[in-house]
């Protein structure tokens, strides 16, 4: 099985099947995927954007690319589209779950709505599919699920109460599905980004009260980030954290949560809205 596993580092003719694919980090890790010969099959909600991006992978890989329309938070239209990309395509050799928002308010600000849909996007949508591909692989003997949580779901930050959970809940799954999924020759490979240079925070943060203090040096290259992700598939990698030192942060956070609070307060400068007082 590890052999048939380490086959998915040379992505040439596999089948990768990611969503999110028409923006974003999810665009660019198919156009990673298509550079390295994959055919790639592109889903969102986003038709128009997505045959665009099959049309570059298509052009890059030299390979068929497919576009499927695609609301993840619902369960029969992921049936719907499962069902045709293996019946259209094949099998999936490697699933990308990279469909996210956020919306950066504090807790008390934030409406249910915003939050439930948070939740059914980040977090329910990606275990459903998991679940569902995992099935697949299973039998196959071999595969890789990739899933995209963040570095928000290891440090809190101030307003990002809501996003955390839901990419908290994304990487505990995780650890426990690659435990029940390893000995089928199955990868699951988390992979935790702390701010990406992407529209992301055009719509989680429109007014940029939460980018505003992130220095530049810490925002992550889209593209980078694709590269990163696809030298480590068809390994034993668990995860991946990006930029790499924030694995030794998260670890003094967990050993010392009250000077963890105290200093990422400073550093965002956080107060609590008086509004609320």
């Amino acid at each position: 099985m590890m052999k048939r596993l380490k086959s998915l580092r040379l992505l040439r003719n596999k089948v990768v099947l990611i969503t999110g694919g028409s923006s974003g980090i999810g665009e660019q890790l198919a156009l990673e995927a298509a550079r390295r010969g994959a055919i790639v099959v592109v889903c969102s909600r986003h038709q128009d954007k997505l045959e665009e991006v099959a049309h570059k992978c298509l052009i890059l890989s030299g390979r068929p690319s497919f576009a499927y329309q695609l609301d993840v938070t619902d369960p029969d239209q992921i049936d719907q589209v499962l069902d045709k990309v293996r019946h259209e395509v094949g099998e999936i050799d490697v699933l990308v779950n990279a469909a996210g928002l956020g919306d950066m308010v504090p807790v008390a600000n934030q409406s249910r709505r915003s939050m439930d849909t948070m939740v059914r996007v980040n977090l329910l949508a990606t275990m459903y599919l998991s679940r569902c591909v995992a099935k697949q692989m299973m039998n196959q003997g071999y595969g890789a699920i990739i899933n995209v949580g963040s570095l928000a779901g290891k440090l809190p930050t101030p307003n990002s109460a809501a996003y955390s959970a839901t990419k908290a809940g994304v990487i505990q799954f995780d650890n426990i599905l690659r435990m029940e999924v390893a000995d089928y020759g199955v990868q699951v490979l988390t992979v935790n980004p702390g701010p990406v240079a992407t529209h992301f925070f055009a719509q989680a943060d429109p007014d940029g009260s939460y980018l505003s203090h992130i220095p530049s040096w810490m925002i992550i290259k889209s593209d980078s980030l694709a590269k990163t992700v696809w030298d480590n598939v068809g390994y034993k990698t668990r995860e991946i954290n990006v930029p790499g030192y924030t694995t030794a942060i998260g670890w003094i956070y967990q050993v010392m949560p009250g000077i963890g609070d105290w200093a990422i307060k400073k550093f965002f400068d956080f107060q609590q809205n008086k509004d609320l007082l």
